[in-house]
């Protein structure tokens, strides 16, 4: 019985084994050979059952696994020294991977602190670089602020020496260049702060120039005045002779008298230096303010105007000269007027220059209108004021204005 059960285990192992080596290559073939083992298996149990012999049975089954346990343990056996070998390399392998992390911890610490060395000496870099542009540029400030200092120092010395067109040059840089460069600064917003007062300073300073010019011109004025009398009443010295030897005369107007005596006249041009004038004229055009300066030369020149009209006058035998110096005033006042007139249309027009010419002719005549009973009570004083008028008509119809009013005036005073 006992080789009965054994016989038929050993052919459950058989076929156990089979399914082991040859199932897994047969595919569905290896499940069919299982099925197969557990149902030969179960009338196997059932059999042993049956023969009340699972004593023996049992028996049978530790004999066949220590059979097997021993073909285990041979098959380990032979290939023990090559397990032993592998695992050898294994932990020798394992060994060596330890080693080599730990070499990459410390690669890798070693490289964090160069890391971090060199990102400290990046941020220490990086830093001074900073504290260099700031020094660079407080440097610059500083000469910008220097150049600034000096340029002040330069403008008064300027102004104060008269060097006007230096010293509007010096502003401009000041403004243009130097101030867009420092007005972050504080000392920038004292600069801005000072530009205003800066060109006020300019602008008075060349102003009262200008006002000592216009007062200086009295006296030249006058010397003009007397200059272009004194040429005229040679002319008509000169067309009186001329007159006299002509039966009949063909001169009728004094514009044809000038036009024929323009190749007998040889007197150098009056000349009146402007510059203080042209000076004032651009500092203001610069700085703005031409606007404001025609408005403030306008009302100087009428204000001169009225000085020379309220001059006073007595029209007596010899007394008449007041009177002639203020006719030689005005002929050279206008003459001054007709050059500025000429030189700078586009500050001083024609109608500013006729509106002063019709205040002086009303004036005169209100002059003339107040002496009116000495005048005609003095036939002396009649006679050399209507030739004194009469020369003045000429010298101011030979410069350019129109005289048709003072004739009217002459005749209504003389009747001729």
């Amino acid at each position: 019985m006992a080789d009965s059960i054994q016989q038929q285990l050993q052919q459950l192992v058989l076929l156990s084994d089979s399914v082991g080596t040859g199932g897994a290559a047969a595919g569905t073939g290896g499940v069919s050979t299982v099925e197969e083992s557990m149902e030969q298996l179960g009338p196997l149990i059932h059999s042993v059952y049956r023969a009340n012999k699972q004593k023996l049975f049992r028996q049978q089954v530790e004999l066949f696994a220590q059979r097997k346990d021993a073909e285990i343990m041979k098959l380990c056996g032979n290939y023990h020294q090559e397990f032993v070998q592998s695992v050898a390399q294994l932990l020798k392998v394992r060994q060596n991977t330890s080693e080599l992390q730990e070499k990459v911890v410390g690669l890798n610490a070693e490289l964090q602190m160069s890391g971090k060395s060199l990102y400290e000496k990046k941020a220490e870099l990086l830093g001074m670089r900073r504290e260099h542009r700031n020094i660079q540029r407080a440097v610059d400030a500083v000469k910008n602020c220097q150049e600034v200092v000096r340029m002040v120092a330069s403008f008064d010395d300027e102004v104060e020496t008269k060097q006007y067109y230096m010293a509007i040059k010096t502003l401009g840089g000041l403004k243009d260049v130097y101030l867009p460069q420092i007005r972050k600064y504080s000392f920038g917003k004292v600069l801005e702060s000072s530009i205003p007062r800066m060109e006020t300073k300019l602008q008075g300073a060349a102003l009262r120039d200008m006002k000592d010019w216009l007062y200086g011109l009295k006296k030249t004025t006058r010397d003009i005045g007397r200059h272009l009398d004194t040429r005229m009443k040679n002319k008509q010295d000169m067309w009186a002779e001329r007159d006299a030897t002509i039966k009949e005369r063909h001169f009728v107007s004094s514009a044809v008298q000038f036009v024929l005596d323009e190749e007998f006249d040889h007197d150098e041009p009056i000349t009146v230096d402007m510059m203080p004038l042209y000076q004032c004229l651009h500092i203001n055009e610069k700085l703005g303010r031409r606007a404001e300066f025609r408005r403030s030369f306008t009302e100087d020149r009428s204000d001169q105007l009225s000085l020379i009209l309220a001059s006073p006058v007595h029209f007596a035998t010899g007394q008449l000269a007041s009177f002639e110096s203020m006719l030689f005033d005005i002929i050279g006042f206008f003459v001054v007027e007709h050059n500025i007139l000429a030189s700078a249309p586009d500050f001083r027009s024609k109608s500013d220059v006729d509106t002063l010419w019709d205040t002086c002719i009303a004036k005169l005549s209100d002059i003339i209108a107040r002496g009116i009973q000495a005048i005609r009570s003095d036939p002396e004083v009649s006679t050399v004021l209507q030739e004194v008028m009469a020369t003045f008509t000429y010298v101011m119809e030979e410069n350019g204005y129109d005289v048709r009013k003072l004739r009217e005036l002459i005749m209504a005073i003389f009747g001729a």
